[in-house]
C-alpha cells in the first residue's frame, strides 16, 4: 500500500467514526416525559391554603385521594417539577402519586402520568400565593368540595409553597391519624369545629 492510499485510507476510517456522532445527535430529544428523571430540579414544598376561617395542607394519600390537612405530614410533602415555561407538574412525595384533575375540576393522585389531566399552569399572584390551573381545562386546583359558578371565586385555590421542614424518619412513616384531615368530598371538609389556623402570611405580615 502506497503512502497515499494509507493517508485515504485513514482519512475515509476517519470520517466514518465521526459521521455517526451528530447523526445520532439529531434524533435526541429532550426530555419531556416527568417520570424521567424526577428529581432533577425539584422543589420539595408543602401547599397551604386558606380562607379568612380555615388554613390547610394540600396532601395526595396512598388511596389517591386528595385531602386537606391542618398540618404538614408526609402525604402533603410535594415535588413540583417544570415540564416546560410556566407549567409544571405535581407528585407526593410519599404516595408517589401525581396530582390531576379532570374536566369537572376534581382531583385525584394516579401513579400513571397523562398530560392532559396531570400538568397545570403555575400563576404567581402579587401577594406571593400560587395559583395551579389545569393546563387543558383551566380549572384552578381547589380543595373546595364543588365548583362555583365563576371559576377563579372558587375558595382554596390559593397556595403558598412552603419549605419542607418535616424530619426524614418522618416522611418515612405514616401520618397520625388523628391530624384533622379534611375530606374535599364530604359536606364539612373544613372541620369548622376545628380550631382554626393562622395563615402564614398575616404572621410574616405582623
Amino acid at each position: 500500500m502506497s503512502l497515499f492510499q494509507y493517508r485515504l485510507f485513514l482519512h475515509t476510517l476517519s470520517f466514518v467514526l465521526i459521521l455517526p456522532l451528530p447523526f445520532s445527535l439529531s434524533f435526541y430529544l429532550p426530555e419531556s416525559n416527568p417520570l424521567l428523571s424526577f428529581k432533577t430540579q425539584v422543589r420539595e414544598v408543602h401547599l397551604y391554603t386558606d380562607n379568612h376561617r380555615r388554613g390547610m395542607f394540600l396532601q395526595i394519600n396512598l388511596d389517591g385521594k386528595v385531602s386537606g390537612s391542618d398540618v404538614q405530614t408526609a402525604y402533603s410533602v410535594l415535588q413540583l417539577k417544570s415540564v416546560k415555561p410556566g407549567h409544571v407538574v405535581i407528585r407526593g412525595q410519599s404516595s408517589s402519586l401525581f396530582l390531576c384533575s379532570d374536566s369537572g375540576g376534581h382531583l385525584r393522585g394516579q401513579s400513571v402520568y397523562e398530560e392532559a389531566d396531570c400538568c397545570f399552569r403555575e400563576l404567581l399572584l402579587a401577594d406571593g400565593y400560587t395559583r395551579f390551573l389545569s393546563s387543558l381545562h383551566g380549572i384552578p386546583v381547589s380543595l373546595a368540595p364543588r365548583q362555583a359558578p365563576d371559576q377563579h371565586s372558587v375558595p382554596f385555590t390559593r397556595f403558598l409553597p412552603l419549605r419542607n421542614t418535616l424530619p426524614v424518619e418522618s416522611i418515612s412513616e405514616e401520618p397520625m391519624t388523628n391530624q384533622g384531615n379534611f375530606n374535599v368530598d364530604s359536606d364539612d371538609p373544613f372541620g369548622m369545629g376545628l380550631n382554626s389556623m393562622v395563615s402564614p402570611q398575616l404572621v410574616m405580615e405582623k
